[in-house]
This record gives structure tokens, C-alpha cells and sequence, in this order.
């Protein structure tokens, strides 16, 4: 026993002695790392930008997934909604003797403005609500011209009221999409097409030539390019087809407030910076000692306090320096901003059968339309390239066809996201590019209303057929057989006889909306017309 307590006695002394000579080289070598590594920057870049990606490298990827996962809903919401809309084509015959200018355009495109109404949080991201989407056209089908307007059902009312206001005498008719029977891929058997879509040479900011510029300053009468428009469309061949498209969609005037503040800059008028929340709260803080100070001493410290407030020198005679082009733009930009603006989409379509299709006469008539409005010192319509079917190099052909199926599905379903970025045209502008044309423009084969519409002449008579239509059931009937009505003290006469009227008798023609059914105690008129 004793033996085993002096060997264990001696190997604990040998371990508590051995101990520390063993410890002594791991502390040293901790002691050297530590100094090495106590400034993390000190190590070589790539382990330093190593550990930044790893430890936050996935920040911009999640935020990437994050905004793509939205946009994508927010997208397949706008289809389910895009899917429910209603739309009616509305083709409008114009008065063969109207004096009207495109003025009369202006304000309906003005009045059009107010279809957009403010969306909410709910509408836009689980409706997939957006902004009504119109589409007004001129259509060249073998020569004949005729003007379309596609708008969603429930503002039907709304093209045909303020296209009466200005053109009592116009007749607009219902009528189905006219790009249905031709096809939209290629290359087909029998058709081919080529077309493009029209954007801006600069910022939206800048106006193109508008009606008011084309007009005569001597005899005080507009040359109005819509007559150049008519008569090259007027030259389609048999089996021809030209169509132009304007997507018109009203939005946001935020483009206004662009153009004004590079006017403020031109003129040195610099708007006022918004503070910062930092800045604005460390004014705030100091506000108190630097008046007390103020009151005390005499001795202002704001200056010191905020040192990035100094006032800097301005040239003062800096509005008095631009240059006529300058001006210029000024003063076209501010005209432009003036006015109501919409964002627009414009494509133009050449289709032919393939025995008369001549695509390099018909890109001339393209180009000669949308030169017209060209004002070389502030902006002008050019082709949006990536969206034009062009075959000139080999390489170009590989995708001519694909190019080809994408703008005509664009055009036919008047979408508004394929192509080019939207632009923003005025209602003056737009008024330019599409509007009826007056009497002294003679393009020959423009559809025209063939008669006058009027009013019917008061305390005109009304026959019994008549009273089967809504609200006319109290009209003309024999006083011996009177009740009186609910709540008044007037008496609403019936018919005298209950048999049914002779077949003789005039028959009304049939409202153009769909006729409610007749409410008086199931009299029904024999053979109206449908």
C-alpha cells in the first residue's frame, strides 16, 4: 500500500512539473497567432473577400428571387384579370362634311384621361387591376379606310359620348375584330407581312410636331398631315392590307414633372433638397442650445452646426446666357407638359398575299408618315429596331420569322407589354396622329356616314307597340280606365281592349342595346324585330 502511494505521490510531482514545460510552446505559438491575427485586415484580400461572400453574398441573390418571385405574381394576377375583360370593336363612319379640327380629337383624348381612377394595394397585387387600355386604328384593307376603336366594354359609352359631342353627324357601328382571319405565324402559305413599331428619338419629354405647327400662317388653314396619311393608304392593291395602331393607356404625370425641372435647370432655377432623416434630426437636437446660445452670447453657431448648408455662389444672369435652341426646348417642353399626357404604343402592319407583296415600296409609305412630324431640334419617331423583321444579313434571318409571329400577336391583341417601353404623347399630340379628317381633305375611300342623324320631333305620337318598350307604358292611353300610381296622384292609363293589335300596324325598330322585357301584366307586342 505503501508502496502504490509513493509511486503515485512521484508520478503526480513528475506530471505537475512536466506539465508546464509542455504548455509553455502551445501558449507561445497562441501568443504569436494572436498577434498576427488581431487586425482582421491584415490578411490577404482574397480570404477577405472570401469571407464577405460567404457572409453576406447571398443578400443580392435573395433580393433578386425576392423581386422576381413578385413580379411574377403580379404578373400571372394581371393575366386572370387581363382574361375577364370585355372588349368591343367600334368602327366609326365620319361625317362626309365636318369642319371640325383635330382640336375637337384634343379634347376627347383630354376627357379620356379621366378612365383612370387610383388603384389600391389589393387591386394591384391580388386583382391584378390596371389601367384601361384603348386601341384606336386606321384600317387600309385593299384601299378602303376605315377608323376602329377597341376599348373595354364598360366604357363603350363612354368613346361614343364624346365622339357625338364633337361629331353629331359620325355613326359608329359594332363589329368583329378585323385581324382574325389572318394568320400570325409564318411563313404562311398564303400571306406574308412586315411591320415595326414606332418609338421616340429622346425622352418623352420632348414633342413632335403637332397639328398647330402645321398650319399656315397666312391663309390661317391647318395643312393637315393626316391627308399624306390617307392617301397612302388609299394606294393598297387588291389583296393589300395596311393597318396602324395606336395603344393609348392612362397613367401617372409623373413624365411632367421630369421635363419641369430640366427647365428649372436651363433657366439656373434649382430646386430646394429634402433633408435627410439623419440631417433632420441632428437640426433638431441642436436647435434648442444654438438658440439659447443666440440669446446668451450673441452668437450664432448654425453654421458650424450644420456645415453643409453653406450657401453657394449662383450665377444670377444664368437665364439671360442659353442659346436660341435652348429656349427653344424650353418652351416646348413646358407647352407639352401643359397638357394632359397618356402613355402610347404605335405599330404599323403591311400584310399582302404573296403574289402582290411589295415590302420595299411600303416601308417608303411607313417612313413618309412618320417623317412628318419630325422636329429635328426636339424629338421624332423612329423604328424600334430589336422588333423589326429585317433579313439583311444572314444571321438576321434566323430570327425573322419569330420576329414576325411577335409583332403580330402584339398588334392583335393590342398588348402593352410586348416591344418597345411605352411613351408619353399629349392630347394634343395624340389628337395629331389620330383624328377624322376634315371636309377639305379628299382621300376618296374613307368610309363616311351616308346620312344624318336627328331627333325625333316633340309630343310626336306613340302607338301601343311603342308602350312595350322601357318607361313608355304610360303614354297615350284612354282616360275612362285610369289607376291611380303608387305614391302620386297621377292616374297611368291602360289599354282599353286587351286584344292583341293588328299586324298592320307600324312596328318601332329595335333599340341598339338589348331590349328589357316588358312589364305590363305580360302584354307582349306580336312580331317585334330582333
Amino acid at each position: 500500500m505503501t508502496m502504490h502511494w509513493v509511486h503515485g505521490h512521484f508520478f503526480g510531482t513528475m506530471v505537475a512539473v512536466m506539465f508546464p514545460l509542455f504548455a509553455i510552446p502551445i501558449v507561445a505559438q497562441a501568443t504569436t497567432a494572436v498577434a498576427h491575427t488581431s487586425s482582421y485586415f491584415d490578411q490577404p484580400l482574397d480570404v477577405i473577400l472570401f469571407d464577405i461572400l460567404i457572409w453576406f453574398g447571398w443578400l443580392p441573390i435573395a433580393v433578386t428571387l425576392a423581386w422576381g418571385f413578385t413580379e411574377v405574381w403580379r404578373d400571372y394576377r394581371r393575366r386572370l384579370y387581363s382574361a375577364k375583360l370585355k372588349y368591343t370593336y367600334l368602327a366609326v363612319d365620319v361625317p362626309s362634311m365636318t369642319e371640325q379640327t383635330p382640336k375637337a380629337m384634343e379634347n376627347f383624348f383630354a376627357n379620356l384621361y379621366g378612365t383612370k381612377s387610383t388603384l389600391t394595394w389589393k387591386e394591384i397585387w391580388m386583382d391584378g387591376k390596371l389601367y384601361p387600355v384603348f386601341s384606336f386604328e386606321i384600317v387600309s384593307t385593299e384601299g378602303y379606310i376605315q377608323f376602329v376603336i377597341r376599348t373595354q366594354t364598360r366604357f363603350r359609352d363612354v368613346i361614343e359620348a364624346g365622339i357625338y359631342a364633337h361629331y353629331p353627324d359620325a355613326q359608329i357601328s359594332e363589329i368583329e375584330d378585323y385581324t382574325k382571319p389572318f394568320p400570325m405565324d409564318y411563313p404562311d402559305a398564303e400571306y406574308e407581312m412586315w411591320g415595326g413599331e414606332m418609338t421616340l428619338d429622346r425622352d418623352s419629354m420632348y414633342p413632335i410636331r403637332t397639328y398647330v405647327d402645321f398650319e399656315d400662317r397666312i391663309s390661317q388653314e391647318i395643312k393637315d398631315p393626316l391627308g399624306y396619311t390617307l392617301e397612302q393608304l388609299g394606294t393598297m392593291r387588291p389583296g393589300e392590307h395596311f393597318w396602324i395602331q395606336m395603344v393609348v393607356q392612362p397613367s401617372n404625370n409623373d413624365w411632367m414633372k421630369k421635363g419641369i425641372k430640366y427647365v428649372n435647370t436651363i433657366y439656373g432655377v434649382e430646386e430646394k433638397k429634402k433633408k435627410g432623416l439623419i440631417e433632420s434630426a441632428g437640426e433638431s437636437l441642436l436647435t434648442l442650445p444654438n438658440e439659447l446660445l443666440k440669446e446668451a452670447l450673441d452668437v450664432d453657431l448654425s453654421g458650424l452646426l450644420t456645415p453643409g448648408a453653406e450657401t453657394e455662389v449662383k450665377d444670377i444672369w444664368k437665364a439671360f446666357k442659353i442659346s436660341p435652341v435652348q429656349k427653344q426646348e424650353a418652351e416646348a417642353i413646358v407647352l407639352k407638359a401643359s397638357k394632359v399626357g397618356l402613355g402610347a404604343k404605335i405599330r404599323v402592319i403591311y400584310m399582302a398575299k404573296k403574289n402582290v407583296f411589295v415590302k420595299v415600296e411600303r416601308t417608303g409609305i411607313v417612313k413618309g408618315i412618320w417623317n412628318q412630324y419630325t422636329n429635328l431640334n426636339l424629338n421624332k419617331f423612329t423604328l424600334f429596331i430589336p422588333q423589326v423583321p429585317k433579313d439583311d444579313y444572314f444571321w438576321m434571318r434566323w430570327v425573322y420569322t419569330k420576329k414576325q409571329h411577335t409583332l403580330m400577336k402584339a398588334f392583335k391583341n393590342r398588348s402593352w407589354s410586348i416591344g418597345a417601353t411605352p411613351v408619353v404623347l399629349n392630347s394634343e399630340e395624340l389628337a395629331t396622329l389620330w383624328h377624322f379628317p376634315a371636309v377639305y381633305i379628299k382621300a376618296p375611300l374613307v368610309k363616311k356616314s351616308e346620312s344624318k342623324r336627328g331627333e325625333p320631333p316633340v309630343g310626336l305620337p306613340v302607338t301601343f307597340a311603342e308602350q312595350s318598350l322601357p318607361g313608355a307604358e304610360a303614354i297615350f292611353a284612354p282616360e275612362e280606365e285610369e289607376r291611380p300610381l303608387a305614391g302620386t296622384g297621377f292616374g297611368i292609363a291602360e289599354p282599353a281592349s286587351d286584344e292583341p293589335l293588328h299586324e298592320t300596324l307600324p312596328h318601332p325598330a329595335a333599340p341598339t342595346h338589348a331590349r328589357e322585357e316588358t312589364q305590363d301584366k305580360g302584354f307582349v307586342p306580336p312580331n317585334l324585330p330582333t
